[in-house]
């Protein structure tokens, strides 16, 4: 069972990725989780230690799923299959990912989160540009371009299919991601 400190994690989380860093309060938090605010300033002092902390939790998740791929030794179209499962778990929920809805929020945020939020970003685009090196070495993926240009393309489209599917459709966000994947096949 969850304690307190990571039910506040989980609940902030879904709270950026569905309304914004900027549009909950920890007010939203305590009642959601039936305690006080105390109790919430208790774990995290401010809305920037909340931020920061839910940001290297996203990190964190991330690296294991790299660590578990390569322990199961996934090829790299299973490699991003997985890391497109993010999304589309995301598109399912109506939530935004965490780089998405931080981003929207960038220069309101403090400096430690902004930081962090790089990493992130940082880090996925770093992990993209290899697989997608090593699966174009192989003949896996077949594109135009460097393997960094197309890294942020990828992304930049996931992000965006997320915010996107919101204004215009969830079925959107599929007719997107199944556009990535094209883009990426030999002929």
């Amino acid at each position: 069972m969850a304690g307190t400190r990571e039910n506040i994690l989980e609940l902030g989380e879904g709270l950026i990725r569905t309304k914004g860093y900027n549009a909950f309060s920890y007010q939203d938090i305590s009642t959601e989780l039936g305690i006080k605010n105390a109790a919430v300033h208790y774990y995290f002092p401010t809305k920037e230690n909340l931020g920061t902390s839910i940001v290297k939790t996203n990190i964190q998740r991330f690296e294991e799923m790299i660590e578990n791929m390569n322990s199961q030794n996934f090829d790299e179209w299973k490699q991003l299959n997985t890391f497109f499962k993010i999304y589309i778990k995301s598109n399912r929920e109506h939530k935004l990912c965490i780089v998405g809805s931080l981003g929207h929020d960038f220069i309101t945020l403090n400096e430690t989160t902004k930081i962090e939020l790089k990493r992130m970003t940082e880090l996925i685009i770093e992990w993209l540009t290899n697989l997608l090196k090593n699966g174009k070495a192989k003949g896996t993926f077949a594109f135009k371009g460097s393997n960094y240009d197309k890294a942020l393309v990828i992304f930049s489209n996931m992000v965006a299919s997320l915010q996107l599917s919101r204004i215009l459709d969830k079925t959107k966000f599929k007719s997107i991601y199944l556009a990535v994947l094209e883009d990426l096949k030999p002929n």
